[in-house]
Protein backbone atom coordinates (compact mmCIF):
# COMPACT_ATOMS: atom_id res chain seq x y z
CA UNK A 1 0.00 0.00 0.00
CA UNK A 2 2.85 2.38 0.75
CA UNK A 3 4.23 1.71 -2.72
CA UNK A 4 0.87 2.72 -4.23
CA UNK A 5 0.87 5.93 -2.20
CA UNK A 6 4.41 6.73 -3.29
CA UNK A 7 3.44 6.28 -6.95
CA UNK A 8 0.55 8.73 -6.51
CA UNK A 9 2.78 11.19 -4.64
CA UNK A 10 5.49 10.94 -7.32
CA UNK A 11 2.98 11.70 -10.04
CA UNK A 12 1.84 14.85 -8.21
CA UNK A 13 5.42 15.83 -7.29
CA UNK A 14 6.59 15.47 -10.89
CA UNK A 15 3.85 17.88 -11.96
CA UNK A 16 4.12 20.46 -9.18
CA UNK A 17 7.73 20.12 -8.06
CA UNK A 18 9.20 21.13 -4.72
CA UNK A 19 6.45 23.68 -4.15
CA UNK A 20 4.07 20.81 -3.41
CA UNK A 21 6.07 20.13 -0.24
CA UNK A 22 6.97 23.74 0.53
CA UNK A 23 3.36 24.95 0.38
CA UNK A 24 2.71 23.38 3.78
CA UNK A 25 6.25 23.74 5.17
CA UNK A 26 6.38 25.67 8.44
CA UNK A 27 9.59 27.36 9.55
CA UNK A 28 10.70 26.39 13.06
CA UNK A 29 10.87 29.18 15.61
CA UNK A 30 14.11 31.15 15.42
CA UNK A 31 16.14 33.91 13.74
CA UNK A 32 16.93 33.63 10.01
CA UNK A 33 19.75 35.60 8.35
CA UNK A 34 20.78 35.96 4.72
CA UNK A 35 24.37 37.01 4.08
CA UNK A 36 24.95 38.46 0.61
CA UNK A 37 28.04 38.04 -1.54
CA UNK A 38 29.55 41.21 -0.04
CA UNK A 39 29.39 39.70 3.44
CA UNK A 40 26.56 41.92 4.66
CA UNK A 41 23.43 40.73 6.45
CA UNK A 42 20.89 41.47 3.74
CA UNK A 43 17.77 39.94 5.29
CA UNK A 44 16.72 39.11 8.84
CA UNK A 45 13.51 37.24 9.63
CA UNK A 46 12.28 36.47 13.12
CA UNK A 47 9.93 33.49 13.18
CA UNK A 48 7.67 33.17 16.22
CA UNK A 49 5.83 30.10 17.45
CA UNK A 50 2.64 31.33 15.79
CA UNK A 51 1.08 34.31 14.01
CA UNK A 52 3.73 34.45 11.26
CA UNK A 53 2.91 35.91 7.88
CA UNK A 54 3.52 32.83 5.74
CA UNK A 55 2.60 34.77 2.59
CA UNK A 56 5.53 37.14 3.06
CA UNK A 57 8.15 36.75 0.30
CA UNK A 58 11.03 36.57 2.79
CA UNK A 59 9.25 33.80 4.68
CA UNK A 60 8.77 31.85 1.44
CA UNK A 61 12.41 32.36 0.50
CA UNK A 62 13.81 31.27 3.85
CA UNK A 63 11.62 28.17 4.10
CA UNK A 64 13.03 26.98 0.76
CA UNK A 65 16.59 27.40 2.00
CA UNK A 66 15.75 25.87 5.37
CA UNK A 67 14.15 22.79 3.84
CA UNK A 68 17.24 22.16 1.69
CA UNK A 69 19.68 22.66 4.58
CA UNK A 70 18.27 20.60 7.42
CA UNK A 71 19.57 17.28 8.70
CA UNK A 72 17.68 14.02 8.12
CA UNK A 73 17.81 13.59 11.88
CA UNK A 74 20.25 14.31 14.69
CA UNK A 75 21.81 10.87 14.32
CA UNK A 76 23.18 11.86 10.90
CA UNK A 77 24.96 15.20 11.38
CA UNK A 78 27.88 16.67 9.48
CA UNK A 79 29.32 17.94 12.75
CA UNK A 80 30.01 14.88 14.90
CA UNK A 81 29.78 17.03 18.05
CA UNK A 82 26.17 17.90 17.06
CA UNK A 83 26.65 21.58 17.79
CA UNK A 84 26.11 22.66 14.17
CA UNK A 85 22.84 21.30 12.74
CA UNK A 86 22.93 22.20 9.02
CA UNK A 87 23.94 19.93 6.13
CA UNK A 88 25.90 22.10 3.67
CA UNK A 89 28.52 24.84 3.57
CA UNK A 90 25.99 27.47 2.42
CA UNK A 91 24.14 27.29 5.74
CA UNK A 92 25.00 27.32 9.43
CA UNK A 93 22.39 26.25 12.03
CA UNK A 94 23.06 26.54 15.75
CA UNK A 95 21.14 27.01 18.98
CA UNK A 96 21.72 30.51 20.31
CA UNK A 97 22.70 29.33 23.78
CA UNK A 98 25.52 27.31 22.15
CA UNK A 99 27.10 30.45 20.69
CA UNK A 100 29.96 30.77 23.12
CA UNK A 101 33.61 29.80 22.90
CA UNK A 102 33.22 27.03 25.45
CA UNK A 103 30.62 25.25 23.35
CA UNK A 104 31.29 26.42 19.78
CA UNK A 105 35.03 25.99 19.63
CA UNK A 106 37.07 26.97 16.58
CA UNK A 107 37.95 23.34 15.91
CA UNK A 108 34.23 22.49 15.69
CA UNK A 109 33.72 25.18 13.04
CA UNK A 110 36.79 23.98 11.16
CA UNK A 111 35.71 20.36 11.48
CA UNK A 112 32.32 21.18 9.95
CA UNK A 113 33.81 22.97 6.94
CA UNK A 114 36.68 20.49 6.53
CA UNK A 115 34.20 17.62 6.12
CA UNK A 116 32.09 19.59 3.65
CA UNK A 117 35.27 20.46 1.72
CA UNK A 118 36.61 16.89 1.72
CA UNK A 119 33.63 14.60 2.52
CA UNK A 120 35.71 11.44 2.17
CA UNK A 121 37.17 12.36 5.57
CA UNK A 122 33.78 11.31 6.96
CA UNK A 123 32.40 8.86 4.40
CA UNK A 124 33.96 5.40 4.08
CA UNK A 125 33.27 2.34 1.97
CA UNK A 126 29.64 2.30 0.69
CA UNK A 127 28.97 5.89 1.77
CA UNK A 128 32.13 7.06 0.04
CA UNK A 129 31.03 5.39 -3.18
CA UNK A 130 27.57 6.94 -2.91
CA UNK A 131 29.05 10.39 -2.36
CA UNK A 132 31.36 9.99 -5.34
CA UNK A 133 28.30 9.22 -7.48
CA UNK A 134 26.76 12.53 -6.41
CA UNK A 135 30.03 14.35 -6.99
CA UNK A 136 30.19 12.96 -10.51
CA UNK A 137 26.62 14.15 -11.07
CA UNK A 138 26.95 17.67 -9.63
CA UNK A 139 30.68 18.35 -9.51
CA UNK A 140 33.00 19.01 -6.61
CA UNK A 141 32.30 21.58 -3.94
CA UNK A 142 33.23 25.22 -4.69
CA UNK A 143 36.17 25.41 -2.30
CA UNK A 144 36.70 29.17 -2.73
CA UNK A 145 33.09 29.92 -1.77
CA UNK A 146 33.28 27.44 1.11
CA UNK A 147 36.35 29.21 2.52
CA UNK A 148 34.55 32.56 2.31
CA UNK A 149 31.67 31.10 4.30
CA UNK A 150 34.06 29.63 6.87
CA UNK A 151 35.87 32.92 7.24
CA UNK A 152 32.63 34.90 7.65
CA UNK A 153 31.36 32.55 10.37
CA UNK A 154 34.61 32.71 12.30
CA UNK A 155 34.68 36.50 12.17
CA UNK A 156 31.02 37.16 12.94
CA UNK A 157 29.34 34.30 14.77
CA UNK A 158 30.21 35.51 18.28
CA UNK A 159 29.18 39.10 17.46
CA UNK A 160 25.78 38.40 15.87
CA UNK A 161 23.79 38.22 19.08
CA UNK A 162 25.02 41.69 20.02
CA UNK A 163 22.92 43.07 17.17
CA UNK A 164 19.69 44.74 18.24
CA UNK A 165 17.98 43.11 15.26
CA UNK A 166 18.43 39.55 16.58
CA UNK A 167 16.07 38.26 19.24
CA UNK A 168 17.79 37.07 22.42
CA UNK A 169 16.31 33.66 23.20
CA UNK A 170 17.22 29.97 23.16
CA UNK A 171 15.89 29.21 19.68
CA UNK A 172 17.85 28.57 16.51
CA UNK A 173 20.04 31.04 14.70
CA UNK A 174 20.07 30.00 11.03
CA UNK A 175 22.53 31.68 8.68
CA UNK A 176 22.32 31.31 4.90
CA UNK A 177 24.81 32.52 2.31
CA UNK A 178 23.41 33.98 -0.87
CA UNK A 179 23.64 31.56 -3.77
CA UNK A 180 21.56 30.08 -6.57
CA UNK A 181 18.81 27.82 -5.27
CA UNK A 182 20.05 25.02 -7.52
CA UNK A 183 23.35 25.01 -5.66
CA UNK A 184 21.45 24.49 -2.40
CA UNK A 185 19.58 21.60 -4.02
CA UNK A 186 22.77 19.98 -5.26
CA UNK A 187 24.58 20.31 -1.93
CA UNK A 188 21.50 18.97 -0.17
CA UNK A 189 21.45 15.89 -2.37
CA UNK A 190 25.17 15.32 -1.80
CA UNK A 191 24.31 15.10 1.90
CA UNK A 192 21.13 13.07 1.47
CA UNK A 193 22.30 10.18 -0.67
CA UNK A 194 25.08 8.88 1.64
CA UNK A 195 22.82 9.33 4.70
CA UNK A 196 19.33 8.53 3.47
CA UNK A 197 19.46 4.79 4.10
CA UNK A 198 18.80 3.29 7.52
CA UNK A 199 22.32 1.88 7.46
CA UNK A 200 24.69 1.13 4.60
CA UNK A 201 25.35 -2.25 6.27
CA UNK A 202 22.20 -3.48 4.52
CA UNK A 203 23.01 -2.03 1.07
CA UNK A 204 23.40 -4.31 -1.93
CA UNK A 205 24.31 -3.55 -5.54
CA UNK A 206 22.13 -5.11 -8.27
CA UNK A 207 22.82 -4.40 -11.94
CA UNK A 208 24.81 -1.30 -11.08
CA UNK A 209 22.12 0.16 -8.79
CA UNK A 210 22.37 0.55 -5.02
CA UNK A 211 19.46 -0.87 -3.01
CA UNK A 212 19.08 -0.35 0.70
CA UNK A 213 16.77 -0.15 3.70
CA UNK A 214 14.89 3.19 3.95
CA UNK A 215 15.22 5.32 7.04
CA UNK A 216 11.58 6.47 7.13
CA UNK A 217 9.10 4.60 9.33
CA UNK A 218 11.69 1.85 9.87
CA UNK A 219 13.96 1.04 12.79
CA UNK A 220 16.40 -1.80 12.33
CA UNK A 221 19.82 -2.17 13.90
CA UNK A 222 21.90 -4.62 15.86
CA UNK A 223 19.94 -3.85 19.04
CA UNK A 224 16.53 -4.14 17.30
CA UNK A 225 16.75 -7.09 14.89
CA UNK A 226 13.10 -8.15 15.24
CA UNK A 227 12.07 -6.78 11.82
CA UNK A 228 14.42 -9.11 10.01
CA UNK A 229 12.94 -12.00 8.03
CA UNK A 230 15.47 -14.71 8.78
CA UNK A 231 13.81 -17.28 6.52
CA UNK A 232 15.00 -15.41 3.43
CA UNK A 233 18.46 -15.28 1.93
CA UNK A 234 18.38 -11.51 2.45
CA UNK A 235 16.69 -10.99 5.82
CA UNK A 236 16.03 -7.24 5.42
CA UNK A 237 12.27 -6.37 5.30
CA UNK A 238 12.50 -4.52 1.99
CA UNK A 239 15.09 -2.72 -0.14
CA UNK A 240 14.64 0.18 -2.55
CA UNK A 241 16.96 2.02 -4.91
CA UNK A 242 18.19 5.60 -4.58
CA UNK A 243 15.59 7.08 -6.94
CA UNK A 244 12.71 5.56 -5.02
CA UNK A 245 14.20 6.32 -1.64
CA UNK A 246 14.46 10.02 -2.53
CA UNK A 247 10.77 10.09 -3.43
CA UNK A 248 9.94 8.26 -0.22
CA UNK A 249 11.96 10.77 1.75
CA UNK A 250 10.11 13.67 0.09
CA UNK A 251 6.79 11.95 0.80
CA UNK A 252 7.63 11.68 4.48
CA UNK A 253 8.72 15.33 4.43
CA UNK A 254 5.26 16.13 3.08
CA UNK A 255 3.68 14.08 5.89
CA UNK A 256 5.86 15.85 8.47
CA UNK A 257 4.53 19.19 7.23
CA UNK A 258 0.98 17.93 7.72
CA UNK A 259 1.79 16.90 11.26
CA UNK A 260 3.18 20.37 11.94
CA UNK A 261 -0.23 21.73 10.87
CA UNK A 262 -1.97 19.34 13.27
CA UNK A 263 -3.26 17.08 10.49
CA UNK A 264 -3.12 13.40 11.34
CA UNK A 265 -5.47 11.85 8.76
CA UNK A 266 -4.20 11.55 5.21
CA UNK A 267 -6.44 10.33 2.40
CA UNK A 268 -4.58 9.12 -0.71
CA UNK A 269 -6.73 8.76 -3.81
CA UNK A 270 -5.84 7.86 -7.36
CA UNK A 271 -5.25 11.45 -8.43
CA UNK A 272 -4.81 13.49 -5.27
CA UNK A 273 -3.77 13.49 -1.62
CA UNK A 274 -6.07 15.13 0.90
CA UNK A 275 -5.72 15.90 4.58
CA UNK A 276 -7.72 17.40 7.38
CA UNK A 277 -7.45 18.35 11.02
CA UNK A 278 -8.58 15.69 13.44
CA UNK A 279 -11.67 17.71 14.38
CA UNK A 280 -12.37 19.08 10.89
CA UNK A 281 -14.76 17.79 8.29
CA UNK A 282 -14.06 14.98 5.87
CA UNK A 283 -14.36 16.90 2.64
CA UNK A 284 -15.43 14.44 -0.04
CA UNK A 285 -16.68 10.98 -0.80
CA UNK A 286 -13.69 8.71 -1.04
CA UNK A 287 -12.22 5.40 -2.17
CA UNK A 288 -8.50 4.90 -1.62
CA UNK A 289 -6.06 4.70 1.29
CA UNK A 290 -6.32 6.26 4.73
CA UNK A 291 -3.17 6.82 6.77
CA UNK A 292 -3.17 7.84 10.40
CA UNK A 293 0.18 9.50 11.20
CA UNK A 294 1.81 10.89 14.31
CA UNK A 295 5.12 12.33 15.43
CA UNK A 296 7.65 9.80 16.62
CA UNK A 297 10.89 10.52 18.43
CA UNK A 298 12.78 11.53 15.30
CA UNK A 299 10.41 10.94 12.42
CA UNK A 300 6.88 10.62 11.11
CA UNK A 301 5.27 7.34 12.10
CA UNK A 302 2.41 5.68 10.22
CA UNK A 303 0.26 4.18 12.96
CA UNK A 304 -2.61 2.99 10.80
CA UNK A 305 -2.86 2.20 7.14
CA UNK A 306 -6.09 0.92 5.62
CA UNK A 307 -8.01 0.66 2.37
CA UNK A 308 -11.28 2.61 2.35
CA UNK A 309 -14.00 1.59 -0.07
CA UNK A 310 -16.93 3.83 -0.94
CA UNK A 311 -16.74 6.20 2.01
CA UNK A 312 -19.41 8.89 1.90
CA UNK A 313 -19.92 11.70 4.36
CA UNK A 314 -23.60 11.68 3.44
CA UNK A 315 -25.11 8.91 5.55
CA UNK A 316 -28.80 9.35 4.80
CA UNK A 317 -30.89 10.71 7.65
CA UNK A 318 -30.50 10.35 11.41
CA UNK A 319 -33.36 12.04 13.24
CA UNK A 320 -32.50 13.24 16.73
CA UNK A 321 -35.75 14.05 18.55
CA UNK A 322 -36.32 15.45 22.03
CA UNK A 323 -38.36 12.37 22.89
CA UNK A 324 -37.98 12.96 26.64
CA UNK A 325 -39.30 16.52 26.27
CA UNK A 326 -36.36 18.03 28.14
CA UNK A 327 -37.23 21.41 29.57
CA UNK A 328 -33.96 23.33 29.47
CA UNK A 329 -33.08 25.96 32.09
CA UNK A 330 -32.44 29.49 30.88
CA UNK A 331 -29.08 29.98 29.11
CA UNK A 332 -28.47 26.23 28.98
CA UNK A 333 -26.85 25.33 25.65
CA UNK A 334 -28.85 22.35 24.49
CA UNK A 335 -28.11 19.69 21.94
CA UNK A 336 -29.29 20.48 18.45
CA UNK A 337 -32.30 18.43 17.40
CA UNK A 338 -33.49 17.50 13.93
CA UNK A 339 -32.12 15.63 10.94
CA UNK A 340 -28.41 14.85 10.53
CA UNK A 341 -27.15 13.76 7.13
CA UNK A 342 -23.39 14.36 7.43
CA UNK A 343 -21.06 11.95 9.26
CA UNK A 344 -19.06 14.93 10.54
CA UNK A 345 -22.13 16.26 12.34
CA UNK A 346 -22.69 12.84 13.90
CA UNK A 347 -19.07 12.72 15.06
CA UNK A 348 -19.28 16.18 16.59
CA UNK A 349 -22.53 15.54 18.46
CA UNK A 350 -21.23 12.18 19.79
CA UNK A 351 -18.02 13.93 20.82
CA UNK A 352 -19.93 16.68 22.62
CA UNK A 353 -22.78 14.77 24.29
CA UNK A 354 -21.05 11.48 25.06
CA UNK A 355 -17.43 12.49 25.65
CA UNK A 356 -17.53 16.15 26.72
CA UNK A 357 -15.54 17.11 23.58
CA UNK A 358 -12.64 14.80 24.42
CA UNK A 359 -13.02 12.28 21.59
CA UNK A 360 -11.94 14.46 18.66
CA UNK A 361 -8.19 14.77 18.90
CA UNK A 362 -7.82 11.69 21.13
CA UNK A 363 -8.57 8.81 18.78
CA UNK A 364 -4.94 7.67 19.02
CA UNK A 365 -3.58 9.60 21.98
CA UNK A 366 -1.77 7.54 24.61
CA UNK A 367 -4.11 6.74 27.49
CA UNK A 368 -1.79 8.42 29.97
CA UNK A 369 -1.88 11.65 27.96
CA UNK A 370 -5.69 11.99 27.85
CA UNK A 371 -6.92 14.47 30.44
CA UNK A 372 -10.36 13.20 31.41
CA UNK A 373 -11.19 13.26 35.10
CA UNK A 374 -14.34 11.15 34.77
CA UNK A 375 -12.91 7.62 34.78
CA UNK A 376 -16.05 6.07 33.26
CA UNK A 377 -16.00 8.47 30.30
CA UNK A 378 -12.28 7.82 29.78
CA UNK A 379 -12.81 4.06 30.00
CA UNK A 380 -15.49 4.14 27.30
CA UNK A 381 -13.44 6.47 25.10
CA UNK A 382 -10.50 4.08 25.21
CA UNK A 383 -12.71 1.03 24.71
CA UNK A 384 -14.74 2.30 21.77
CA UNK A 385 -12.65 4.98 20.05
CA UNK A 386 -11.28 2.61 17.39
CA UNK A 387 -14.72 1.43 16.24
CA UNK A 388 -15.98 5.03 16.31
CA UNK A 389 -12.96 6.08 14.23
CA UNK A 390 -13.72 3.31 11.73
CA UNK A 391 -17.26 4.62 11.38
CA UNK A 392 -16.45 8.33 11.21
CA UNK A 393 -13.41 8.16 8.93
CA UNK A 394 -13.74 4.90 6.97
CA UNK A 395 -17.49 4.54 6.73
CA UNK A 396 -17.29 1.11 8.41
CA UNK A 397 -20.28 0.84 10.76
CA UNK A 398 -20.48 -2.94 11.15
CA UNK A 399 -18.96 -3.08 14.64
CA UNK A 400 -20.34 0.18 16.04
CA UNK A 401 -23.87 -1.07 15.27
CA UNK A 402 -23.25 -3.97 17.65
CA UNK A 403 -21.70 -2.00 20.51
CA UNK A 404 -23.35 1.44 20.36
CA UNK A 405 -26.16 0.36 22.71
CA UNK A 406 -23.71 -0.81 25.41
CA UNK A 407 -21.60 2.34 25.03
CA UNK A 408 -24.68 4.54 25.37
CA UNK A 409 -26.24 2.75 28.36
CA UNK A 410 -22.96 2.84 30.27
CA UNK A 411 -22.53 6.59 29.76
CA UNK A 412 -26.18 7.36 30.55
CA UNK A 413 -25.92 5.44 33.83
CA UNK A 414 -22.72 7.31 34.64
CA UNK A 415 -24.35 10.70 34.02
CA UNK A 416 -27.28 9.75 36.30
CA UNK A 417 -24.87 8.65 39.03
CA UNK A 418 -23.02 11.98 38.73
CA UNK A 419 -26.32 13.87 39.01
CA UNK A 420 -26.13 15.21 35.44
CA UNK A 421 -29.75 14.49 34.61
CA UNK A 422 -30.12 16.87 31.68
CA UNK A 423 -26.98 15.39 30.11
CA UNK A 424 -28.30 11.86 30.73
CA UNK A 425 -31.56 12.81 28.98
CA UNK A 426 -29.66 14.27 26.04
CA UNK A 427 -27.55 11.13 25.81
CA UNK A 428 -30.73 9.06 25.82
CA UNK A 429 -32.28 11.15 23.04
CA UNK A 430 -29.09 10.79 20.99
CA UNK A 431 -28.89 7.05 21.63
CA UNK A 432 -32.45 6.44 20.41
CA UNK A 433 -31.89 8.58 17.34
CA UNK A 434 -28.73 6.71 16.28
CA UNK A 435 -30.07 3.27 17.20
CA UNK A 436 -33.19 4.05 15.20
CA UNK A 437 -30.96 4.86 12.22
CA UNK A 438 -29.01 1.61 12.64
CA UNK A 439 -32.10 -0.57 13.08
CA UNK A 440 -34.54 1.22 10.81
CA UNK A 441 -38.26 0.61 11.31
CA UNK A 442 -40.83 2.63 13.24
CA UNK A 443 -40.23 6.06 14.70
CA UNK A 444 -39.18 5.74 18.33
CA UNK A 445 -40.79 9.02 19.31
CA UNK A 446 -44.17 7.68 18.14
CA UNK A 447 -43.58 4.43 20.02
CA UNK A 448 -42.77 6.33 23.22
CA UNK A 449 -45.81 8.57 22.77
CA UNK A 450 -48.08 5.53 22.48
CA UNK A 451 -46.37 3.93 25.49
CA UNK A 452 -46.80 6.95 27.77
CA UNK A 453 -50.42 7.50 26.68
CA UNK A 454 -51.30 3.90 27.53
CA UNK A 455 -49.61 4.11 30.91
CA UNK A 456 -51.17 7.50 31.65
CA UNK A 457 -54.63 6.07 31.04
CA UNK A 458 -53.95 3.04 33.23
CA UNK A 459 -52.60 4.86 36.29
CA UNK A 460 -55.45 7.35 36.18
CA UNK A 461 -58.13 4.65 35.93
CA UNK A 462 -60.41 4.05 38.91
CA UNK A 463 -59.89 0.31 38.49
CA UNK A 464 -56.38 -1.12 38.55
CA UNK A 465 -55.39 -2.24 35.06
CA UNK A 466 -52.93 -4.85 33.82
CA UNK A 467 -49.58 -4.33 32.11
CA UNK A 468 -49.71 -5.54 28.50
CA UNK A 469 -46.02 -6.04 27.71
CA UNK A 470 -42.45 -5.78 28.96
CA UNK A 471 -41.98 -2.27 27.56
CA UNK A 472 -44.83 -0.96 29.72
CA UNK A 473 -43.45 -2.83 32.71
CA UNK A 474 -39.90 -1.55 32.54
CA UNK A 475 -41.06 1.99 31.78
CA UNK A 476 -43.30 1.85 34.86
CA UNK A 477 -40.39 0.56 36.95
CA UNK A 478 -38.29 3.55 35.87
CA UNK A 479 -41.17 5.92 36.72
CA UNK A 480 -41.72 4.29 40.12
CA UNK A 481 -38.02 4.45 41.06
CA UNK A 482 -37.81 8.07 39.97
CA UNK A 483 -40.86 8.93 42.08
CA UNK A 484 -39.65 7.09 45.20
CA UNK A 485 -36.21 8.74 45.07
CA UNK A 486 -37.88 12.13 44.66
CA UNK A 487 -39.51 11.61 48.09
CA UNK A 488 -36.08 11.70 49.70
CA UNK A 489 -36.09 14.55 52.23
CA UNK A 490 -32.31 14.84 52.49
CA UNK A 491 -30.92 18.35 51.98
CA UNK A 492 -28.67 17.07 49.21
CA UNK A 493 -30.56 14.75 46.91
CA UNK A 494 -28.44 12.28 44.96
CA UNK A 495 -29.27 10.04 42.04
CA UNK A 496 -26.77 7.45 43.24
CA UNK A 497 -29.75 5.82 45.01
CA UNK A 498 -30.83 4.45 41.64
CA UNK A 499 -27.61 2.46 41.21
CA UNK A 500 -28.88 -0.79 42.80
CA UNK A 501 -31.86 -0.66 40.42
CA UNK A 502 -29.70 -0.02 37.35
CA UNK A 503 -27.42 -2.91 38.27
CA UNK A 504 -30.22 -5.49 38.50
CA UNK A 505 -30.00 -8.29 35.97
CA UNK A 506 -33.24 -10.13 36.76
CA UNK A 507 -36.79 -9.30 37.77
CA UNK A 508 -36.70 -10.85 41.25
CA UNK A 509 -33.78 -8.65 42.25
CA UNK A 510 -35.48 -5.66 40.63
CA UNK A 511 -38.70 -6.05 42.62
CA UNK A 512 -36.76 -6.52 45.86
CA UNK A 513 -34.91 -3.24 45.30
CA UNK A 514 -38.17 -1.42 44.56
CA UNK A 515 -39.69 -2.75 47.80
CA UNK A 516 -36.60 -1.53 49.71
CA UNK A 517 -37.08 1.96 48.28
CA UNK A 518 -40.81 1.88 49.09
CA UNK A 519 -40.14 0.92 52.71
CA UNK A 520 -37.57 3.71 52.96
CA UNK A 521 -39.82 6.51 51.64
CA UNK A 522 -43.36 5.21 52.27
CA UNK A 523 -43.76 7.67 55.16
CA UNK A 524 -44.08 10.48 52.60
CA UNK A 525 -46.60 8.83 50.26
CA UNK A 526 -50.33 9.43 50.68
CA UNK A 527 -52.19 6.16 51.13
CA UNK A 528 -54.93 7.46 48.89
CA UNK A 529 -52.62 8.29 45.98
CA UNK A 530 -54.57 6.56 43.19
CA UNK A 531 -51.86 6.84 40.58
CA UNK A 532 -49.16 5.45 42.84
CA UNK A 533 -51.37 2.62 44.05
CA UNK A 534 -52.26 1.66 40.47
CA UNK A 535 -48.64 1.83 39.38
CA UNK A 536 -47.28 -0.24 42.28
CA UNK A 537 -50.04 -2.86 41.96
CA UNK A 538 -49.39 -3.28 38.24
CA UNK A 539 -45.63 -3.60 38.77
CA UNK A 540 -45.83 -6.14 41.58
CA UNK A 541 -48.36 -8.33 39.74
CA UNK A 542 -46.51 -8.49 36.40
CA UNK A 543 -43.84 -11.04 35.52
CA UNK A 544 -41.78 -9.97 32.49
CA UNK A 545 -40.88 -12.38 29.72
CA UNK A 546 -37.46 -10.84 28.93
CA UNK A 547 -34.44 -9.85 30.98
CA UNK A 548 -34.18 -6.29 32.20
CA UNK A 549 -34.56 -3.87 29.27
CA UNK A 550 -32.21 -1.20 30.45
CA UNK A 551 -33.06 1.32 27.76
CA UNK A 552 -36.80 1.28 28.55
CA UNK A 553 -36.17 1.36 32.30
CA UNK A 554 -33.86 4.36 31.84
CA UNK A 555 -36.43 5.97 29.59
CA UNK A 556 -39.03 5.67 32.38
CA UNK A 557 -36.58 7.04 34.94
CA UNK A 558 -35.52 10.03 32.83
CA UNK A 559 -38.96 10.84 31.42
CA UNK A 560 -41.12 13.50 33.09
CA UNK A 561 -42.85 11.61 35.87
CA UNK A 562 -46.49 10.84 35.12
CA UNK A 563 -47.31 10.68 38.84
CA UNK A 564 -46.64 14.40 39.10
CA UNK A 565 -48.68 15.45 36.07
CA UNK A 566 -51.42 17.96 36.72
CA UNK A 567 -54.89 17.45 35.31
CA UNK A 568 -54.27 20.30 32.87
CA UNK A 569 -51.07 18.62 31.69
CA UNK A 570 -52.91 15.33 31.17
CA UNK A 571 -55.55 17.04 29.02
Amino acid sequence: MLKDCLDIFKKIYDEEGEEYILDSYILPEGSYLLVNESGNMEKILEVAKKDNDTTDEDYKYFKQLDYLSRLIDMNKPIDSKKVIHSNNYLSFFIKKDNINKNKLKEEIIDGYYDILKKPLIKYKKEKAQMYKTMEEKYGQVDEEKLERCRSWIKQNIFLILESNNIKKDKNYLKIFFESEINEYREENEKYLIPNIYNSTDYNVEIDGKIYGLPNDNMNLNSKKPFLENRTRKNSIPYLIDTDEILIQKKFFDYLANKLAEGKYNIYVKEDYIDDFLNDNENKDDFTGYLMRIRKGKNEVEIHEFDTVMGFSKNIGEIYIDNILNIEYPDKYKSMEYGYIEDINQVRNVVDSIYFNRRLNGNFFTKASDINIYDSKVKFNLLKYRQVLYNWFYKGNDQVIKKVFYNLSIDLIKNSIFKGKIILAREQFNLMWGILGYFKGGSDMADMLSDLTNNIRNKINNDITQKIDNDDEYYFLVGQMVSYLISRNKANKKTHSLVNPILNCKNDEKLKNEIIKLFKKYSYDIDKGNKRFNNMSAMILSYIPEEDVKEDILLCGYLHNNLLYETKKKED
